[in-house]
């Protein structure tokens, strides 16, 4: 009897499973542990190709900020052009044929991106001199650099938005779909090891730095930004080795996906134990989605996190511009700042996750408290002038801020079916690349009223984004009212 490709890869798998990265049950454990490499890769990249230092590279090249945010903006408009097709194209086209052309997308993001950043310092210096023997003062790199630099940012925001949204869809379809708990707990997972893998990064510009003298120079931020490139070509290899799950996945496959964490059922159980697992599952999901009100809940999360990218857009490029131009960081000081934040986002991450696990009112009030603190940190960060509270506060807004985030996509995950998905995390997807298109408002902000006055404005639209928060706390019940509901429901209907 053949396996059922949906069970996973039982050596690797298994030794995975011990370990506690991937929990039993799930459907696809290879798409699950690739999503997790995915994850890790992915923040690599991000970081050393697309952080703070790329946000200095640019400042250097054009000398503004309203510049920076111009170019920023390229893969968020990109992101808004693509995100409609995208997501109908994952629910209606074979998701891994759709991961293979994103690996080729990549591949062009990787080619520009770093063809991009090896010219610049070349270009800049021929403009300086070529400008310096004619007597002129040079405007910038240049027009053909400029549109080299656009396209790969481009090219950029379609891979990210495209791969985003498909390896989501199929990594929600291959999770457990038995325990709404244990799906959490995977998103938190993957949430911590992306935060682990966005601290490694800086430290390869923070050693690249140090070995270039550690000054805001072109040639030696060119250098510390290359790695990052060169690892995106590993993603694209990954993204090739995912398989279908999810709607159109054989029924059969997808009862031994479930029942794979019950050694005795999988071993022992008859085709009757398959079927009513299975359709318990089922039955489950759909009482959850049946609640009252349960329909506006992914409207809620996407209004929310929309307004909350729109704000992020105008600060989050700018934090590092802020310490290097304001409080005079040198590369590496911005490099170890770097560093710092994710970890502890991820400490964020795992805190926030046990306090609403045993939160009397579901998940929901433990999310508005870390959010509104993280606000109350904004505000008194414009205020302060030594750097060591800066940067502590900074820190703490920071991990506050996004430990939300995989509950948040657990929640999403759990009030929309799975032939929907795509769409939706295209959607969400875009709303996460959306803070790059108002770049370009941030920019223009922070050069005419400054960096502090900006980062107010932001602490009021994550305000307003927070009240948005508030109807989900009677929505989106704990674990445990949510299996006594789906009881209740069954008891009735007996």
């Amino acid at each position: 009897h053949r396996r059922p490709r949906g069970s996973g890869m039982a050596p690797g798998a298994k030794r995975c499973a011990v370990a506690g990265l991937v929990p039993p049950g799930c459907v696809s454990e290879r798409n699950v542990r690739l999503s997790l490499a995915l994850s890790v890769l992915g923040a690599l990249v991000s970081t050393i190709a697309h952080g703070h230092l790329f946000t200095a590279f640019m400042f250097e090249l054009f000398g503004d900020n309203r510049s920076v945010g111009l170019m920023e903006s390229a893969s968020g408009f990109t992101a808004l052009a693509t995100a409609l097709p995208v997501g109908l194209a994952v629910d209606k086209v074979s998701r891994t044929r759709l991961l293979r052309l994103c690996a080729l997308l990549g591949l062009l993001a990787a080619f520009s991106g770093a063809l991009a950043v090896a010219l610049g310092p070349r270009v800049v210096a021929q403009r300086a001199a070529a400008a310096a023997a004619d007597g002129v003062l040079d405007g910038g790199p240049g027009r053909a650099f400029t549109i080299l630099l656009l396209i790969s940012l481009a090219f950029w925001g379609i891979f990210f938005n495209t791969t985003s949204s498909t390896s989501l869809a199929l990594f929600a379809d291959s999770v457990p779909r038995n325990s709404r708990q244990a799906r959490q707990d995977l998103y938190a997972t993957k949430s911590t090891l992306t935060f682990v893998a966005l601290a490694l990064g800086p430290i390869v510009a923070l050693i690249s730095t140090l070995l270039r003298g550690n000054e805001w120079r072109l040639e030696g931020m060119s250098y510390a930004l290359l790695p990052g490139f060169l690892l995106m070509p590993v993603m694209c290899f990954l993204l090739t080795f995912f398989e279908e799950v999810g709607p159109n996945q054989p029924l059969a496959e997808l009862r031994v996906g479930l029942l794979d964490e019950n050694r005795n059922c999988s071993r022992g159980g008859s085709a009757t134990d398959l079927e009513a697992a299975a359709k318990a599952v089922a039955e489950a999901e759909s009482e959850l989605m049946r609640q009252p009100g349960a329909a506006a809940v992914p409207y809620l999360l996407l209004a929310a996190e929309l307004i909350t990218s729109v704000g992020a857009g105008m600060t989050v490029k700018f934090f590092g511009l802020w310490f290097k131009n304001v409080f005079k960081f040198t590369p590496a000081g911005l490099s170890l700042l770097s560093c710092a934040t994710p970890v502890a986002m991820a400490v964020a991450v795992e805190v926030l996750k046990r306090v609403a696990r045993r939160c009397p009112c579901g998940p929901v009030p433990a999310v508005l408290g870390f959010w509104l603190t993280s606000i109350a940190c904004l505000l008194l960060m414009v205020h302060v002038k030594d750097w060591r509270l800066l940067v502590v506060l900074h820190l703490l807004r920071t991990a506050l801020a996004n430990a939300k985030e995989p509950i948040a996509r657990a929640i999403l995950a759990d009030f929309i079916p799975s032939s929907r998905r795509g769409r939706w995390n295209a959607v969400h997807s875009l709303t996460g690349m959306t803070w790059t298109g108002s770049a370009f408002l941030g920019g223009i902000l922070c050069d005419r009223y400054g960096y502090g006055k900006t980062f107010v404005i932001t602490a009021g639209l994550y305000l307003l984004s927070a009240l948005l928060w508030l109807p989900l706390i009677k929505l989106v019940p704990r674990e445990k009212d949510a299996a006594e509901g789906n009881a209740s429901a069954k008891a009735k209907g007996a």
